[in-house]
């Protein structure tokens, strides 16, 4: 395994990982672009982040050499004082799955016990990638986030490759829709991004209160350009890990229902009101069976380990 370097100043720093976490698991969102994300990736066991906090664009690396249930370590120029809370936002730490009774949920959670919430952290950043995730696959989104976060920001290199951070609402409030549509994006939702970044710049965006009201974080979502039940349903889970978002017409989540369910016939109806006896944990159900599709991140301890 290559060591991922410190940045900065910055000695490493250890994060507790209480419940048996599991970074592997829980990361394996990071790993199924294959590196084509625009700020996040999963490199040797390492997930390496860049992203905005405050006015500076901040680098962590983030590891767990002794696999699940081991302390986190951590690296980077973000402040240290910082690391708790991101992260508790990016990384779901401290968050419990509600309990499952379904014996297809309890086996998945029983191969992934150590699986929490991965989010990017904030509503915006959640609606950004699931306006931008429209109707397209996993590697799709991510080349074109990337294309996208290129326009507003400089590279910056972390490791073996260069990272954007996502755009702000002040980058997409002010933005040319013609010239955001050169990222990939259609034109309506060229033109769906700038308005909502000029929603969040009026602080029309739930934000600390989704997680707690998330019926009402996905009403106000409802209520703009090119915002339906899926996207309203992605931008809770992707953006701060809402326990019970269900993204209805999701063709990766049916597929990944189909195998775990063993019903091939299962079609997009029959996976909603299969999802109405998930109830209160769909959004958890979603990342098990997604990880139950496309697996987790590779874990380095177990290979460095031959398990």
């Amino acid at each position: 395994m290559r060591p991922v370097t410190a940045l900065g100043e910055e000695s490493e720093r250890t994060v507790g990982a209480p419940g048996g976490f599991s970074l592997a698991d829980t990361c394996g969102p990071v790993a199924w672009a294959g590196g084509r994300w625009p700020n996040i990736d999963w490199r040797d066991g390492a997930m390496l982040w860049v992203g905005w906090e405050g006015d500076a664009v901040v680098r962590r690396a983030v590891r767990q050499p002794d696999g699940a249930g081991g302390p986190l370590l951590l690296s980077g120029d973000a402040d240290p004082t910082a690391d708790a809370a991101w992260a508790a936002a990016v990384l779901g730490l401290g968050r419990v799955c509600p309990p499952l009774r379904d014996p297809v949920l309890l086996r998945l959670h029983a191969r992934f016990p150590g699986l929490r919430p991965f989010a990017y952290g904030s509503v915006w950043d959640g609606l950004v990638t699931s306006i931008v995730g429209q109707s397209i696959s996993v590697a799709s989104a991510a080349v074109t986030g990337t294309r996208l976060a290129a326009l507003f920001a400089s590279p910056v290199t972390f490791g073996d490759r260069q990272f954007w951070p996502l755009p702000r609402p002040v980058d997409l409030a002010s933005a040319d829709p013609d010239r955001v549509r050169t990222s990939g994006v259609t034109t309506r939702r060229a033109r769906a991004l700038v308005a909502a970044g000029q929603v969040a710049l009026d602080g029309g965006l739930p934000s600390g209160d989704a997680l707690a009201d998330p019926g009402a974080a996905a009403a106000a979502l409802r209520s703009l350009p090119l915002v339906g039940p899926w996207t309203a349903a992605s931008t809770l889970i992707w953006g701060v890990g809402a326990d019970d978002a269900h993204p209805s017409g999701d063709v990766a989540l049916l597929r990944a229902a189909r195998g775990a369910y063993g019903d091939p016939t299962l079609d997009l109806k029959g996976l909603d009101h299969l999802a109405e006896g998930w109830r209160p944990a769909r959004g958890w159900v979603a990342r098990l069976l997604w990880a139950d599709l496309l697996g987790g991140a590779p874990d380095a301890s177990r290979v460095d380990s031959g398990a």
